[in-house]
């Protein structure tokens, strides 16, 4: 059952984006076209041979890494406090309004610990209104449940500060889950990264305690390749 829910945790990996919108420019339109030019593929979403090409492989992991089962749940799960609801989306595999650019799921030999990741990107402003909001969460937000009867689940929650930064924007934090019913105590860690109009966010879930110290470095090799594969 314990490895079953720490398979079943990997669809809390969804994928969410931010678009970068263009500052407004002043009266004058004396601005330079490559300056608009830029500004204009600031805005664009990516494409899907950036998402692909910012999805880790075995090769990107560190060793001990196999491919994985690939996990998805559709579920909405609303959160009983207000203000944890942009944290509860993260048990659900979908985000309304992105484009999913596709997800890579990995497994330590034993089925002990995970890996996920999930690259989505949306247009316009909306996506920056949610990372906004994932922000002020994060900040607001120390815990809350989900569920009800025997399924009721208490979340705990604790930013990362010490985790590496990665993109023009990164938040990283660690939920931890209770589920009294089944006597399951699980931890994941998380780190959400923005380049451009795309959003990286990666799923770790370590066999006990012991394993948050390769959050780093797993963070870092994700982050990494998702802004290269922006930036190209």
């Amino acid at each position: 059952m314990r490895a079953r829910m720490r398979r079943g945790v990997a669809a809390v990996l969804t994928a969410s984006a931010l678009s970068l919108t263009a500052a407004a420019c002043g009266g004058s339109d004396s601005g330079s076209d490559g300056d608009k030019k830029a500004k204009d593929s600031a805005a664009k979403p990516l494409t899907a041979a950036q998402m692909k090409a910012g999805l880790v492989g075995v090769k990107d992991l560190p060793a001990g890494y196999k491919v994985g089962e690939e996990t998805a749940d559709d579920e909405k799960y609303t959160a009983d406090k207000k203000e944890c609801q942009p944290l509860a989306d993260f048990l659900s595999q979908k985000i309304a309004g992105g484009t999913d650019g596709g997800s890579a799921d990995f497994e330590s030999a034993d089925q002990s610990s995970m890996v996920s990741q999930n690259i989505v990107t949306f247009p316009g402003a909306g996506a920056t209104d949610y990372a906004k909001k994932l922000s002020t969460a994060l900040d607001a937000c120390k815990g809350f449940g989900v569920g009800e009867g025997d399924q009721k689940m208490a979340m705990t929650i604790e930013k990362l500060s010490a985790t590496p930064k990665a993109g023009e924007e990164s938040h990283s934090f660690r939920m931890k889950t209770e589920i009294k019913s089944l006597s399951l105590k699980f931890e994941t860690n998380f780190q959400v990264v923005r380049q451009g109009t795309g959003i990286s966010r990666v799923l770790h879930v370590p066999a006990d305690a012991s394993g948050h110290k390769d959050f780093d470095e797993l963070a870092k090799r994700v982050g990494e390749k998702f802004v290269k594969a922006v930036q190209s």
